[in-house]
């Protein structure tokens, strides 16, 4: 299991951070997910999760993903 946090532009609000997180849930290996327009992050947990795959999530949410921190838990 693995905790990564990605760093979003253009969330501004609760609803940014719920389309977010709905399309990041949607990511095959994702167990949990989680956005805050107020840090411009998304924390997500999961396993054999690529960077590309959550890139692709915050894309079709209409934001962009500008960095990733991975850890392994």
């Amino acid at each position: 299991m693995s905790k990564t946090v990605i760093e979003i532009t253009g969330m501004t609000c609760s609803h940014c951070e719920k389309s977010v997180s709905e399309e990041l849930m949607k990511v095959q290996g994702v167990t949990l997910a989680s956005a805050d327009h107020s840090t411009g992050t998304a924390s997500v947990e999961g396993s054999s999760i690529t960077h590309q795959d959550l890139a692709d999530a915050v894309e079709e949410a209409g934001y962009q993903s500008v960095g990733f921190k991975t850890s392994d838990g």
